[in-house]
């Protein structure tokens, strides 16, 4: 019976799941967002203090300049600047020499 109706595999379910998702960090904005809205009602100045490290005054948290391929483009750029001073430097040394042959070949003739 198998070789008129073969096995047809079912297709993967999609399970995506965020990677940085971070359900602690979400229930902390959450309650800052409320815990805001209460002290703008009772009219109270929001003063915080830095060193408490709770941010900046404004609430915008800390962006860290790490991200996906991050390290890849620092490489790139590092091995970007080694290979236009070693071109620099070949240069350097070509012109060198070719004036040095100039200055020798006028004395010499």
């Amino acid at each position: 019976m198998s070789v008129l109706f073969p096995k047809v595999n079912k297709p993967r379910e999609w399970d995506y799941r965020p990677i940085y998702y971070d359900e602690e960090k979400e229930a902390r904005k959450a309650k800052l967002a409320r815990l805001r809205a209460l002290r703008e009602q009772a009219g109270e100045a929001s003063t915080r203090s830095s060193a408490q490290g709770e941010g900046t005054a404004d609430g915008d948290e800390y962006v860290t300049k790490l991200h996906r391929g991050s390290f890849r483009e620092a490489h790139e750029a590092q091995t970007k600047l080694h290979t236009d001073t070693q071109h620099k430097s070949r240069l350097g040394f070509w012109i060198a020499l070719l004036a040095m042959l100039l200055f020798c070949f006028y004395f010499l003739l």
